[in-house]
Formats: structure tokens, sequence, C-alpha cells
């Protein structure tokens, strides 16, 4: 059965509890209904009550498009789930660069070449990378407002560019081991950060008799959120491993503001682009449309566009009215839960 998250009245962490007895708190006004950014539901209480709480373990395993996410106790787990890392910035940022070339060689208004601008400061990352680190702050900050954790325990992955470059026969550089510094120092900042080799997970969960499937994408407990079990495990040495809950999180990527589109339309013109607006509303506002919830999204020809309010957020009208939506909340993360 899945626990309900519980903060006391000064936002401290406390243990979850039952459904039920989330309802019972709920009809004598003892709590109040609350959400994470991240979507995860939650109680806070209305009146005193003790702060007494148990050790809780988060295990947390970093990939290089998905993560596993696991929270478990010395009896129990209390939730699991993926986090989608996954980014096209590095992509856009090349786009981006060849059309500003392309600019220099026409008769428009463009950005002149400089040299002077390539000294970086210390603890410099590639944007894309850099993405990564914070959408997993951003995580692994709503579960410890909710989550009374004392432990985080983190597969450490290690590559050798060395030993690449000698099989390659090429130059390589990675920045996986620049890139787990901050990361490593946000946990150590908050709770304590235990370390484990990647070969420690896959002999624990041998060991626990856990299965993994081999497509890292699929939104399935066996795809990346059972490495995370297995890393809490290892320190809470929790008894009963059924999982409760499975849910899976990721971020829309906005377009950012643009002063044109990349390339020009019929007759040379080139449209506007981007930004976090669109007809006065917030890129993924969730609005009310003719009876049914939908997210918002850009606009074109004064017209609204929408999209499906779940998980694949998928256009279903570029004709929609302003007028005709009422906006309720702005969403910006995604999450399904599976299980």
């Amino acid at each position: 059965m899945q626990k309900i998250p519980v903060v006391h009245q000064d936002g401290t962490p406390l243990m979850p509890c039952s459904p039920s007895k989330a309802r019972r708190l709920l009809k004598a006004g003892a709590a109040i209904r609350q959400w994470t950014k991240t979507g995860i539901f939650y109680l806070q209480l209305t009146t005193p009550t003790s702060a007494h709480t148990q050790a809780m373990v988060l295990g947390h395993d970093p990939g290089a498009h998905y993560d596993g996410v696991a929270i478990a106790t010395a009896q129990q787990v209390q939730m699991t789930g993926m986090l989608v890392v996954k980014n096209h910035i590095s992509k856009k940022l090349k786009q981006r660069r060849n059309m500003r070339r392309a600019r220099r060689f026409r008769k428009t208004r463009r950005r002149p070449a400089r040299s002077d601008n390539r000294k970086r400061p210390a603890g410099w990352l590639p944007p894309s990378i850099q993405a990564k680190v914070e959408i997993r702050k951003a995580l692994l900050k709503d579960l410890l407002a909710i989550y009374p954790i004392t432990t985080v325990v983190v597969e450490d992955m290690r590559i050798d560019g060395n030993q690449l470059k000698a099989v390659k026969g090429q130059k390589y550089f990675t920045w996986t081991m620049e890139n787990k510094r901050p990361f490593y120092d946000w946990i150590r900042a908050r709770v304590q950060l235990v370390l484990y080799e990647p070969s420690d997970t896959a002999q624990t969960r041998h060991l626990l008799g856990l299965a993994k499937t081999k497509k890292k994408g699929e939104h399935v407990f066996t795809s990346q959120a059972v490495d995370g079990l297995a890393l809490a495990w290892m320190d809470a040495k929790t008894k009963d491993l059924r999982v409760p809950s499975f849910t899976v999180w990721r971020r829309p990527e906005v377009p950012r503001r643009q002063l044109h589109r990349f390339e020009p339309e019929k007759g040379g013109v080139r449209k506007p682009y981007g930004g976090s607006q669109a007809l006065g509303f917030t890129k993924n506002t969730v609005v009310r449309y003719r009876g049914t919830l939908y997210r918002t999204g850009g606009t074109t020809k004064g017209k609204l566009s929408l999209h499906t309010f779940d998980f694949a957020n998928k256009r279903v009208t570029q004709n929609a009215k302003g007028e005709e939506c009422q906006p309720l909340f702005v969403q910006t993360w995604f999450s399904k839960r599976v299980i």
C-alpha cells in the first residue's frame, strides 16, 4: 500500500501515513492537501503533533538519459520512480551556432563575431550537462522536503577517458567526472551521502532477485528504479521489498524566444518563434476548454495551441480561442504514475 507523505505545520517532514488515515485527517480538518512542484501529493498538518521519525534512505542511480529513484526504510519501500534527464540542448546550440554564422554573410541584423568570450569561470559545465545537474537537484529537493530522508545513496559511475582513448585510438574527453562534483556537494550540504560502485549495485540486485530490463527508457520499475531500490537496500536493509508505487517525471522543453524562425517561409518571411508567453497565457498552463483540461502551447494567427493534459503532452488543436480557455494553474513538471 502506498503511503501518503506528511509534513508538520512548520514544514518539517514526518513519517508517511496510510490513505485511510489521510482521509480521516482531512475530514477532521487536521490536515490540508498540498502538492510539490513535481506533482507529488502530500498532507500538511494544521494541528500540533510529535515529530518522531524513522531513518529513510534515498537510492539514486544516475544515468545518461534516465535516473532511477527509490525511498525505503528498514521495514518497507515508500516509493520508486524514474526521472527523464534526456535533453536536446547540445543539438539546439549547434543549430543556433550554424544559423548565426550564416547570418554574418547576409545583409541583416546580426551579432558581430567575438574572440574575447572564450574564458570560462571555475566550475563551468556545458549547458546540456548543467541542465541535468539542475533537474536532479530539483527532484531531490522536493523529495527531501516531504520525506524525512537522512541518507542519499548514489551509484558512483566512473569513466576512464584514457582507456577509451586507447581503445578508440582518438582523443576522448568525458564530463562524467566533472558533473558529479556539484551534485555531490549539493547533497552533502543537506544529508549524508554514501557512494557505491556499479558492480556493488549489480551484485545487490542479483542477491535480492530483482530483475532488470535492457530497455532503459521503458516506463516500468525494472528499467531504472530497480537499481535505485538496490542502492537504498544496501544502507537500509529493507525487509519488505514490495513496490507500492512507480512514477515517471520529466520537464518539458519550452523553446526560448527567438527573433524569428531559423528558416524563412514562403515569400521569405521569418515569423517570430519561441518565448514563455502565448496570447497572455504562460506556456504549459492547464486550462479548461469546452469542458476538458488541456495544456497551452504556442500561438499561430491569433489562435492558441492546446495539448493533452497527460504525460505525452500531444497537440490536439491550433485553433483555440483565448477567451474560451479558463486558466487553472501552471504545470512545470509532467508526472505519470504507473503503479
